[in-house]
């Protein structure tokens, strides 16, 4: 059966009367970033998409819209799926599984609409907010980055693959899945893939990568 991963981004977004005051708030952020843009949306906006009282958010996020979004996006990024594949055992045992693990993680993480709304926004908002651009990456893409580079190094130091360069070759990774499932949609391509189109995209880049890396 294949292995699908939950996105936070639905889980943050959509979070349901239920949920604690703290994810309805960074569930009301996020929706009004992405509505609003960052200049465009107010602590005010926020707190009344909440449900809560301005003073409220202040109390809790004292510097402003700024930590909110950093929030927003730290919240959005922790339970990315392979942040410990470089030490699991399992996948470096079998560089097939690994690679499927994290090609699928990656296209389930980015497959929601609102994950890719909320990533366009961060880009349009970057030249304006640069702090923006660098908190998004900082707090989730950068050591999601670094944890599929570190498998791959681990891979190349055990003999397994032929990794010359862990860096680029977790960029060619990475770029093979992230161009189908989320670039040519941040541009503005409607198309929606299903899981099995998803996981044949991910089934070639993980080929067309160890054929390349064969340590053999």
């Amino acid at each position: 059966m294949p292995i699908v991963f939950p996105s936070l981004f639905d889980d943050v977004l959509s979070a349901e009367s239920g949920a604690s005051k703290q994810e309805l708030i960074l569930a009301a952020a996020g929706r009004m970033f992405i509505q609003h843009g960052f200049e465009g949306c107010s602590m005010d906006l926020i707190a009344k998409a909440a449900g809560v009282a301005r003073q409220t958010l202040y109390n809790r996020f004292p510097e402003g819209k700024e930590s909110l979004f950093g929030a927003v996006a730290e919240r959005m990024w922790q339970a990315f799926p392979v942040m410990d594949i470089a030490s699991d055992e399992a996948a470096l045992a079998d560089p097939v599984a690994g690679l499927r693990t994290i090609g699928r993680g990656v296209a389930s993480f980015w497959a929601p609409p609102m994950a890719v709304a909320f990533l366009r926004m961060v880009i349009a908002e970057g030249p304006r907010f640069p702090e923006l651009t660098r908190r998004f990456f900082e707090v989730g893409k950068t050591p999601a980055v670094t944890a599929v580079r570190e498998y791959i190094a681990a891979l190349g130091k055990r003999g397994i693959l032929d990794i010359q360069d862990a860096k680029l070759a977790s960029q060619q990774f990475l770029g093979m899945i992230d161009e189908t499932v989320l670039w040519v949609r941040v541009m503005g391509d409607p198309t929606v893939l299903s899981v099995e189109e998803t996981n044949e995209i991910v089934e070639q880049a993980v080929a067309v990568f160890l054929r390349f890396y064969s340590a053999g």
